[in-house]
């Protein structure tokens, strides 16, 4: 299911959010090559802004502190001349000006996903903090229930991925950004091959 509620004028970045095993890295790097994009993946700009990897930044200073430096790439990020796709951290919404400066810059596209399907995509969790050592299903159960809220009152365009390829998932929102009218067909490059970037 596509869904794109409300209406806003068009606005230069595309954010992919939704928690973690939704699809926003593989799904990032498709749909930027068919807008022609750059491509920024959040968690690796903080890990270069850092010099260390999201697991020692957790390890050394916590969750406060890599939600400092996630808060500080997010607005380096969106501060880049040209629109980019950017692929979010699952947590990224959660303090109140990361969702200003994206409300202000970007349109937000949440990939949905049942918890289910999020458990069997991330498998042992191995690279995420947020699951060492946990239950996955739990884990992600307790997020969506934590942070689903803050994924809809942001989202101008929602786009479910259970059961999709890559591929798909990346039609699905180039169509809802059509209909939204923020997308024109002939800006695109090419088209997606059934199943690109495997399945999510």
């Amino acid at each position: 299911m596509v869904t794109v509620p409300g209406s806003a004028a068009p606005i230069g970045h595309l954010a992919l959010v939704g928690l973690m095993g939704a699809g926003k890295t593989a799904v990032g790097r498709v749909l930027a090559d068919r807008l022609r994009r750059r491509h920024v993946d959040l968690d690796r700009a903080i890990t270069q802004l850092a010099g260390r990897s999201i697991g020692v930044i957790f390890h050394e200073g916590g969750e406060s502190t890599f939600r400092d430096l996630e808060t500080q790439s997010l607005v380096l990020q969106l501060e880049a001349g040209e629109p980019i796709v950017l692929s979010t951290g699952g947590g990224v919404l959660g303090r109140g000006e990361n969702r200003v400066v994206l409300a202000a810059d970007s349109i937000v596209v949440w990939l949905r996903a049942r918890p289910e399907t999020l458990a069997d995509r991330v498998g042992d969790g191995v690279g995420r903090p947020l699951l060492e050592g946990r239950n996955a299903l739990g884990v992600l159960r307790d997020l969506a229930e934590d942070r689903h809220p803050a994924y809809e009152r942001a989202a101008k365009v929602v786009v479910d991925t259970d059961g999709l390829t890559v591929g798909q998932v990346v039609d699905a929102v180039l169509d809802a950004l059509m209909d939204f009218g923020v997308v024109r067909p002939e800006a695109l490059a090419g088209q997606t091959v059934d199943g690109a970037g495997g399945r999510l």
